[in-house]
């Protein structure tokens, strides 16, 4: 008997063996998919669509990463280190015809894509199903590589990519528009402090403010803390930035003001630091929370609150909102603000805010043309001797730092120092982003004890400007604040200092000033070089260069400090206003990492159920078809 073949029947059994393998398999696979996605401890979305997820999570030295883009092509993830893709460490993976593919590469100077020789990262498995492409893959955090970029607690700017078409012999194609950056903290300690959806709250937002076609605006608006009748704790406090804004609303504080304000000033919000600001205003300066640009908010740990409720919490509070509008574009309407949770279950302590490092003001000095200008700010042992001697004899616990500075900022540092040691940094961010600035959980909790001493470290990079960077408000002027958030609260606002006028501007041969001070900034009276010129005015006109700079920045490390230890609502510990001789420290150099391999560290069960599932599906997949 002569056998027949028929064609479109044996491809009609095919798509019926497909259809039985994908139906029985998939509910599997998805299973372990959304077993695997529990264990991340990190979620971000890169993408202002939606289309681009990332989810990570490190163990001892490996970072593993999982990548859902939609997309049925090739995705790309790199690290950069300005947000661009020059000189970046980039991995480029999919899945062609139901095989994975996976590449390390990095770019050059030039941006040109190169395969890398030591392939660093490891793909844990790749997939696709009808709309999107999951890549799953890990590497050490310093792999010791030149072409790759350490992960570390600093900063990471994170770049991405994807196409519709899958990479080509010759290499990926021009993604397009399908590209963009995002800063993220890929160490950030894991918090799983989650809040109910029905937990109470309240907004403090700004109504219609209009934002003026200027630089720079600070808007103040006084808000009444709720009604209770008992005390309860903020829990979680979270930005409410208006859409469109994101990068106009540069930073959000939240100040406790004088518990005898009064309601009439809350009919108004009035521009911050201006002459014709309310007087009350200045009775505002302990801070209760501070947000920057590019942070998602924070929620307190479980033993610690925020109290409000009692007769000695903050009644009224001052929102202070920087908008930034370098553009100085006109018609900018604002109405963003804050959301904080709060709730009747006492927690075991109340938190505290102390701002920390440089006293702002145009003492505060930056040459121009300087690549790495260094500046510091106290919080010096007498400080911290009397008021926790007085307060908190057993030492307050830092349990989060955010690291405070402006578009010259690069590598920001809160140093801690007992008895003379230095011990290990607060917080550190060796790739500060001036668009990316948040509390920093720490892993441990540091107790700071009478008599220790703060450094607030901040490296400036000046070398685009020709004329002085002073201590101001401004963006385009400088801050060096670290804002710790610690427990339990006690009677101390600010710690700070400021290097001594006088003899900063010996450096550069001012002899006399004019008095008694009539007029800010005050003017210089001799040599005749500087006469009648205020000192700001001086600064500029002496000739900088490199050198001169250099030498300035170790007489500014040296000089007596001018000291600020207050109180909140405005009082004073006596050490305020003393004239202090910086201690002697040594420059802070990092710790050289060091390298990892993959084979020191076992995967999870997790990941192996779902690498063996994938695997089950692609053979069946390839032997069937």
């Amino acid at each position: 008997m002569k056998a027949y073949f028929n064609p479109s029947l044996h491809q009609e059994r095919i798509t019926y063996m497909k259809m039985l393998v994908y139906m029985f398999l998939l509910p599997l696979f998805t299973a372990a998919m959304n077993l695997d996605l529990q264990n991340y401890h990190h979620h971000a979305v890169l993408d202002p669509q939606g289309k681009y997820n990332i989810y990570w999570m490190h163990k001892e030295n490996i970072i593993t990463f999982l990548v859902q883009v939609e997309t049925l092509g090739y995705v790309g993830l790199g690290f950069s280190p300005n947000g661009a893709m020059a000189s970046s460490d980039i991995v480029i993976g999919g899945v062609a015809k139901s095989k994975p593919y996976f590449q390390d590469y990095f770019t050059d100077d030039n941006r040109v894509l190169h395969k890398d020789p030591q392939q660093s990262y490891k793909l844990e498995y790749a997939m696709e199903n009808g709309t999107h492409t999951t890549v799953k893959f890990s590497r050490p955090l310093q792999t010791c590589d030149p072409h790759d970029k350490n992960i570390t607690e600093s900063t990471v700017r994170v770049i991405w990519a994807y196409h519709a078409n899958d990479i080509e012999a010759t290499g990926p194609i021009y993604h397009g528009l399908n590209r963009g950056q995002k800063s993220l903290r890929l160490l950030n300690p894991e918090r799983k402090n989650y809040i109910s959806d029905e937990t109470p709250s309240f907004n403090f937002t700004n109504q219609q403010v209009p934002i003026p076609d200027k630089d720079t605006t600070y808007w103040c608006q006084m808000f009444k803390m709720p009604t209770l009748d008992k005390k309860h704790h903020i829990i979680k406090v979270e930005p409410l930035i208006q859409k469109g804004h994101e990068s106009v609303v540069h930073h959000i504080l939240l100040y406790e003001c004088d518990r005898e304000a009064g309601d009439t000033v809350l009919e108004y919000g009035h521009e911050c630091y201006h002459s014709n600001m309310p007087d009350i205003f200045l009775t505002c300066e302990t801070v209760l929370y501070a947000w920057a640009i590019g942070g998602e908010g924070f929620t307190y740990p479980p033993h610690v609150g925020l109290s409000i409720g009692t007769t000695t919490d903050p009644t009224y509070v001052l929102m202070e909102v920087h908008y930034d509008n370098p553009f100085q574009q006109e018609g900018l309407i604002d109405s963003s603000g804050i959301k904080l949770y709060y709730t009747p279950h006492i927690r075991k302590y109340d938190a505290g805010v102390l701002e920390a490092g440089i006293w702002v003001s145009l003492y505060h000095m930056i040459p121009p043309g300087m690549p790495a200008f260094s500046s510091e700010g106290h919080c010096t042992m007498e400080c911290l001797e009397e008021a926790l001697s007085h307060e908190q004899p057993d030492g307050i616990h830092v349990l989060a730092v955010l690291l405070h500075s402006h578009q010259a900022g690069q590598v920001l540092r809160a140093r801690h120092f007992r008895k003379g040691e230095e011990q290990k940094l607060l917080a550190y961010d060796n790739e500060f982003d001036f668009n990316f600035q948040e509390f920093q959980y720490l892993e441990e909790e540091r107790t700071i004890l009478p008599g220790d001493h703060l450094i607030t470290e901040c490296q400036y990079n000046t070398k685009g400007r020709s004329t002085m960077t002073w201590g101001g408000l401004s963006t385009r002027d400088e801050m060096c604040l670290s804002y710790l958030m610690y427990y339990p609260r006690i009677n101390l606002a600010r710690c700070e200092s400021i290097p001594d006028i006088k003899e900063q501007l010996q450096f550069i041969g001012v002899k006399e000033i004019y008095k008694p001070v009539t007029s800010w900034p005050f003017i210089i009276k001799s040599p005749k070089r500087y006469n009648n010129l205020s000192f700001t005015e001086a600064m500029n006109v002496y000739q900088w260069s490199k050198k001169k700079g250099n030498s300035f920045n170790e007489h500014v490390k040296q000089i007596p400090i001018n000291i600020r230890c207050s109180k909140h609502e405005s009082r004073e510990w006596s050490v305020q206003g003393m004239l202090l001789t910086p201690p002697e420290v040594k420059t802070y150099t990092s710790e050289v990492p060091e390298c990892a391999s993959f084979f020191s560290v076992s995967s999870s069960a997790v990941s192996s159920t779902v690498r063996y599932v994938l695997i089950v599906l692609s053979t069946v997949i390839h032997y069937t078809f």
